[in-house]
């Protein structure tokens, strides 16, 4: 006797359970839980053409680059442009120390002012009441008054007509003083051209003429010069000895001569301007 079939047993053979089904296709790789992998890549001309940019791109940058370097280094080559700075000459002191080697010009006598101005008159009181007593005069070009080191300046910055000097005594005739004017366009060119005296630029010395009776001083005499710049024009005072004996230095009698007659022109020259 056969036992009663299993619920939802197929027909079959009795006491066997039914055959089994037919196996499906195999399970993917991974295990059960897992995403299956990705598919591996098509082999084919597209990667080849992705890595062939990727490569053009990167040759592309480097040639910019290198012409970018070429292009800054080449600026660096250039040469540095001149900077115009401008020029200074330092101001001097109202003496020098050192005198000059030029030969003592003669001079011309004259009577009255020989400048526009009126300034180097027949005679000069000073504020201190010293009376100088006028021995000659001389009106040249700037150029040809100036020493060898005033001249490159004079050059440069040229005076506008004449120099104008004269020759003053001492009350006590031992002391002979000459005094030049200069008139520039500017107060700068004033001011270069006094700057000068520090290098010992200034004009040639003068002497007394021969009319004025007073002795000739020996051939190339010290001498201290000082020098003014009052606006545009710039004055100078060279005093020595009238025996051409040594000056002293700046406490002594010619250096205080050269300044109180300059001091003096200085001021007429300011106020008759």
């Amino acid at each position: 006797m056969n036992p009663p079939p299993w619920p939802g047993q197929q027909p079959g053979r009795p006491g066997f359970p039914p055959p089994a089904a037919p196996a499906g296709p195999p399970p993917m790789p991974g295990g059960p839980g897992f995403p299956p992998p990705y598919p591996p890549p098509r082999r084919g001309g597209g990667s080849t053409l992705v890595w062939l940019l990727v490569v053009g791109a990167v040759l592309v940058v480097a040639v910019a680059g290198t012409f970018a370097v070429l292009v800054f280094s080449g600026d660096d080559d250039d040469p540095v442009r001149p900077v115009s700075m401008p020029s200074t000459t330092r101001l001097p002191s109202y003496g020098s120390t050192t005198e000059p080697t030029t030969e003592p010009s003669p001079s011309y006598s004259s009577g009255g002012a020989v400048d526009p101005s009126g300034v180097l008159k027949r005679t000069i009181t000073t504020a201190k009441g010293n009376m100088f007593t006028q021995a000659g005069t001389r009106t040249e070009s700037c150029t040809t008054r100036a020493n060898s080191v005033l001249l490159p300046a004079l050059r440069r910055h040229p005076c506008v007509g004449s120099m104008y000097s004269a020759v003053y005594a001492s009350p006590s005739k031992q002391i002979i003083t000459s005094v030049s004017i200069l008139r520039f366009a500017t107060s700068t060119d004033a001011s270069l051209v006094k700057g000068y005296t520090n290098q010992e630029g200034w004009p040639k010395l003068l002497t007394p003429s021969d009319a004025s009776g007073l002795p000739q001083p020996k051939a190339d005499p010290a001498y201290w010069t000082r020098t003014w710049a009052q606006g545009s024009t710039v004055i100078y005072a060279q005093s020595y000895w009238s025996n051409g004996g040594p000056t002293g230095d700046r406490t002594g009698s010619v250096f205080a001569t050269a300044g109180e007659l300059g001091v003096e022109v200085t001021n007429t020259l300011t106020f008759s301007n």
